[in-house]
């Protein structure tokens, strides 16, 4: 007992080394490559170029995902299991937020128009890195309040309207938080019900489990590294065939993720069960 006592100890303490070091990596590439980059290069091009705008930020956010979750599987030995795809075409995605690590898992799962994403107004201003590159994408802002103001209300019609005329995608998280235990909690609606009314596009469901334990950025300090994640995407749903249908739309879409995310625990606890037994002489 004491020897597993030790190796318990010790696996913790490896694996929050291995958590802190790929975070503090990756501070440093948000200041350094992602932050100035922005102001050296991101900006001068579009000044340079601006119809290529989107062609431009679009890469810049694909590659900077890709980069985040490489750091994050060569660092820390997280590892990503993904069922299902997502065109290359301009669409709404709805994904459950559960840590962290879902802005740029959605970013890299969502092909074709680089998708808007509506954003906590907290994060306007005074986020290295992060909060120029929402306001270079023109990420509109929420407040996240039971009424939408009069500026987040034109903030999201205007999104709602890149994605009806194909320029853009959507990526939204209506739970709006993390929840403790990564369930899918209750859907923030205003914001859905905005997209969905004017923006008559295939709509896709992600489903991520797997990233509960780094729900916050203390969290993820000390338990990020050996996080195994699976995905499940689902869809297309065709857009609700009128207003009313909005509604029971969205009821539909909270119960198939939930469903989804259901499965997706349970194969893993079967996984986990498995593990010993295939060890096991025969």
């Amino acid at each position: 007992m004491p020897h597993a006592r030790l190796g318990a100890r010790i696996s913790r303490f490896w694996r929050a080394l291995r958590s802190g070091v790929f975070f503090l990596i990756y501070a440093l590439y948000l200041t350094a490559i992602i932050g100035l980059g922005q102001r050296l290069f991101l900006w001068p091009a579009i000044t340079i170029v601006p119809r290529r705008r989107r062609a431009l930020v679009r890469a810049w956010l694909r590659g900077h995902a890709r980069v985040t979750l490489g750091l994050a599987r060569v660092l820390a030995n997280v590892r990503l299991t993904v069922r299902g795809a997502i065109p290359p075409d301009s669409c709404i995605v709805v994904m459950n937020h559960q840590s962290v690590l879902d802005i740029p898992l959605g970013l890299d799962l969502v092909p074709g128009p680089y998708p808007l994403i509506p954003t906590r107004d907290r994060y306007r201003r005074w986020i290295p890195g992060i909060s120029p590159l929402a306001r270079l994408a023109r990420y509109p802002f929420v407040s996240q309040k039971r009424t939408l103001a009069r500026a987040e209300l034109a903030a999201l019609t205007d999104a709602a309207d890149q994605v009806a005329r194909g320029e853009q995608s959507l990526l939204i998280f209506p739970e709006g938080h993390r929840t403790r235990d990564g369930q899918i909690g209750r859907f923030m609606r205003p914001g859905l019900r905005i997209i969905l009314s004017r923006a008559a596009r295939p709509i896709y469901c992600i489903v991520a489990d797997g990233m509960a334990e780094s729900r916050t950025t203390l969290d993820a300090l000390f338990r990020f590294a050996d996080t195994r994640i699976n995905v499940t995407i689902l869809g297309p749903f065709p857009p609700p065939a009128d207003e009313g249908a909005i509604d029971p739309f969205i009821d539909s879409l909270h119960a198939q993720m939930t469903a989804a995310l259901a499965q997706l625990r349970s194969s893993t606890s079967r996984a986990h069960r498995a593990e010993p037994a295939s060890r096991l002489p025969r």
